[in-house]
């Protein structure tokens, strides 16, 4: 979707398109994957408060683009 390296999503930095990358990622591990926020946050460099609201946005931007992981 966005032409990323999987590095690039872990990388430090806030450009627009890595923020909505890794909100996606985070998202669909949380919700989809099962995967705990302690571990998204250790991998990513971030707190798991972070991360929370990583998934809350990465929900409103797979809801709004209609992005589904399942299909």
């Amino acid at each position: 979707m966005y032409r990323m390296e999987p590095g690039d999503i872990e990388a430090k930095g806030r450009s627009s398109q890595r923020v909505e990358a890794r909100s996606l990622v985070c998202y669909w591990a949380v919700r989809e994957l099962g995967m705990a926020v302690t571990e998204l946050a250790r991998r990513f460099g971030m707190s798991p408060s972070g991360i929370t609201y990583a998934v809350r946005r990465g929900e409103i931007i797979a809801r709004e683009n209609k992005y589904d992981l399942t299909n």
